[in-house]
């Protein structure tokens, strides 16, 4: 028998769709301009991981799943920051990350790809979870993939659709834009209408993303030990 929290689940998208806000704020940079207010970006981006928070815990996902999925989003918030905001002010979101200020982690970069590696072996993996990481990974998310080369993570993307094909061969996925790779349209419609406005604006950067993600070293997927240090 279904629990509350399950039905409500059901009745909602997943969590793709409480992505959009974040995905807008990603789009908005893809022209390859700098923030120009670092204080205003991160209040913003505090907003962002807020929002996304409460509503996870109102669609009643379990703590696991809802921090797995923060980390990631504070990951890609990360990794945005880093690529776009002045020199200065970049150092200073190096010594106090998204996910420092969070869940007290410098190495999300390395924790969200090994949780996908993970859940990929898993035989009943929570789809609305794999569809997150999707997500994450079409908006730019590089990761660990920032030393380890595009190649891995482009095999990681196919390994995680293929998965998602499987699991869900009957459910529409959302439509996906990967900086690298350009658009990519799943199977069918459900989700697609959330991401319309962002797709677009997407499709316009494509080349401008491909260039800026060449700019992202190791610095930007694991933030070193001597920042932990510094703390």
């Amino acid at each position: 028998m279904k629990s509350v929290s399950d039905v409500a689940r059901s009745a909602c998208v997943g969590i793709c769709d409480l992505l959009q806000d974040t995905a807008l704020l990603v789009t908005s940079l893809a022209s390859g301009g700098t923030v120009q207010d670092a204080a205003k970006f991160r209040e913003r981006c505090s907003q962002l991981v807020d929002e996304f928070a409460n509503a996870l815990a109102q669609r009643g996902y379990p703590e696991d799943v809802q921090r797995e999925a923060l980390v990631a989003q504070c990951g890609l918030l990360d990794e945005m920051a880093l690529r776009h905001l002045s020199t200065e002010a970049r150092t200073a979101w190096e010594l106090e990350p998204m996910q420092v200020e969070r869940f007290s982690i410098h190495d999300a970069g390395r924790r969200v790809i090994d949780c996908i590696e993970s859940h990929l072996q898993e035989a009943s993996p929570d789809t609305d979870l794999l569809e997150c990481y999707a997500t994450i990974l079409g908006m730019g998310f590089i990761g660990r993939y920032a030393r380890e080369g595009d190649a891995k993570r482009t095999a990681l993307i196919a390994a995680l659709d293929t998965r998602l094909e499987l699991l869900r061969p009957l459910v529409e996925e959302p439509f996906m834009i990967d900086p690298a790779a350009g658009p990519q349209l799943f199977n069918g419609l459900y989700r697609l209408v959330p991401w319309i406005i962002p797709a677009l604006v997407c499709l316009v950067a494509v080349a401008v993303w491909v260039a800026g993600s060449n700019a992202l070293d190791a610095q930007f997927s694991q933030f070193g030990s001597a920042k932990v240090n510094r703390r």
